[in-house]
Parts: structure tokens; C-alpha cells; sequence
């Protein structure tokens, strides 16, 4: 069984500072101007670090094994916010280290420079289910693959669900739904994710944090 905060930390990761960061912490709202995005908190939940992170997770139980490929991706993820000019933001509801799996939204920029101009974002949506059912154990689909709407954009919309061990050992479960939203040559990658054994996110504290994403059109930025 893979281990949950390795899956390629789609639910469970956290992000370094950039451009707004620090402002972001005082004011409840994350915002990068170069790429048009922003996106705010609940005031009781936390922006979270990627350096934190590392430290967390190198001083736990998990396999030498596990700990290289959660370096390897944390790198993955600092080249992609070198390309892109935005760092992945990390929104939880606890603060960690969290002894369950932490309620928590996460947005990461990616930059795909042979995307076709006229992608789909639900076919890319549909392509990210196949890879994460075919790569992870304990993966469950629990909806279709759909369109949706974000910020007046076309989104792409998957929900499934991950079996998994957390670094200090416990199995639990979590439902994620993932948005994916194209803007030429970028690809906006939302999740949310949800304990679902524990405290999960309430639709109100979904519905605000949704509702409080704003991506500017190319022609605005």
C-alpha cells in the first residue's frame, strides 16, 4: 500500500513562499500578480511550508524509500514553480504536524509547453484519472470525470478516494476532488482533499474557499 503523503502529494503537501506569501500570512489571501491567481483562507486554517515539510516528514518512520521520492517530488515541485513563476500553495485546517490526515486545498501551476490550444480540460482531466488508477494502490473513483466551472473558467472535475499510511503509521482514507483549469500553455491543478474518517472540511468552508479563487483571463494579465 503506498504510503498516502507520497502520492504524489495531490491531497497531502505543502507549500514554499513566493511572491505575496508573507503578505498572504497577515491577510488570510495568497496572491501572485505575475500569473493572475488568488485564492483565500478561512481565518482559523494555515498556509503551510514546503520546508517544514521536508523536515516533518525526514524525521518520521517511513521507508528511506518513501522519504527519496517525497524529495524527488518536492523537487518536481520547486521546477515548476522556477517555470512558472508561482510556488504550489498549501491551505489546512490544522497546523502541522497533524496526527490524522489534515482537511486541506492545494493549488500547483504547471507549464506544458506542447499543450494544444484547444485542450479539453475534461480530457485532461480524464487522462490524470487513468494515470492515478493505474500508478496508486487503493485508488476508487467515486463520480465520473466531468465539466464544471471555476472563476468563469471550463474546468476539468475528478473525485476518488486513496487507502493509505500516513508516516506515523495509521491506515486511513481520503476523498479528493481535483479541478483542472487550462490557460494557454498553464494548467491550474486544484485539489481538496478530505479525511474521511476524521474532521473533514464542511460545505460552508468549501463553498467560501471555491468561492474566493480568482484567475485572471490571458488578456488581463
Amino acid at each position: 500500500m503506498k504510503q498516502l503523503w507520497i502520492v504524489s502529494l495531490l491531497a497531502f503537501g505543502l507549500v514554499g513562499a513566493t511572491s505575496g506569501f508573507e503578505e498572504s500570512r497577515q491577510s488570510n489571501k495568497f496572491f501572485n500578480r505575475d500569473v493572475g491567481f488568488a485564492i483565500s483562507k478561512l481565518p482559523d486554517w494555515h498556509f503551510l511550508s514546503l520546508d517544514n515539510a521536508e523536515t516533518w516528514m525526514s524525521s518520521s518512520d517511513s521507508s528511506e524509500e518513501g522519504k527519496l521520492q517525497l524529495k524527488q517530488h518536492i523537487q518536481n515541485l520547486r521546477e515548476q514553480e522556477l517555470k512558472t513563476g508561482m510556488a504550489p500553495v498549501f491551505i489546512a485546517k490544522h497546523p502541522e504536524p497533524y496526527p490524522h490526515l489534515n482537511p486541506m486545498i492545494k493549488v500547483v501551476l504547471h507549464y506544458v509547453d506542447d499543450l494544444p490550444k484547444d485542450v479539453s480540460p475534461l480530457a485532461i482531466a480524464a487522462v490524470m484519472a487513468k494515470s492515478f488508477s493505474e500508478s496508486n494502490e487503493g485508488f476508487k473513483m467515486m463520480d465520473r470525470v466531468q465539466l464544471t466551472r471555476i472563476s468563469d473558467f471550463d474546468a476539468g472535475y475528478l473525485r476518488f478516494s486513496i487507502d493509505g499510511t500516513l508516516p506515523s503509521g495509521k491506515n486511513e482514507s481520503a476523498m479528493n476532488q481535483v479541478y483542472l483549469i487550462t490557460r494557454g500553455k498553464y494548467i491550474f491543478e486544484i485539489t481538496l482533499s478530505t479525511p474521511l474518517e476524521y474532521d473533514a472540511l464542511t460545505k460552508a468552508e468549501l463553498e467560501e474557499m471555491m468561492e474566493s479563487i480568482f484567475i485572471l483571463k490571458p488578456f488581463e494579465i
